[in-house]
């Protein structure tokens, strides 16, 4: 049985860019995504009062997870999504499925 992960990617913006922008730019950066081997769903969220997003993309396995993590340094989508990140916010955790209520 495939363990799904789960990728959580915390980060705020650099001063001045604007929402709009990173939805422009997280389009971009999710046909990429979307591409990769095993990749299952993906979701952008805000946090209004900390002004915190949170990328959150479901895997099929962590090794899936790793291959699409060291494309990402190649592809320019990838480096336009990240060049509107302030990189010392910028968090990140791999968590295991451990229950589903549909089939991801």
């Amino acid at each position: 049985m495939k363990q799904n992960i789960i990728e959580i990617v915390t980060f705020k913006l650099i001063e001045g860019v604007s929402t709009e922008r990173i939805l422009e730019k997280s389009a971009d950066f999710e046909e990429f995504v979307a591409k990769q081997p095993g990749f299952l769903y993906r979701s952008l969220a805000h946090k209004a009062d900390t002004d915190t997003f949170v990328d959150i993309s479901y895997w099929e396995t962590l090794e899936d997870n790793k291959k699409m993590q060291a494309a990402f340094e190649e592809a320019p989508a990838c480096k336009a999504y990240c060049a509107l990140v302030d990189k010392e916010s910028v968090g990140i955790s791999h968590h295991t499925v451990l229950t589903k209520s549909c089939d991801v």
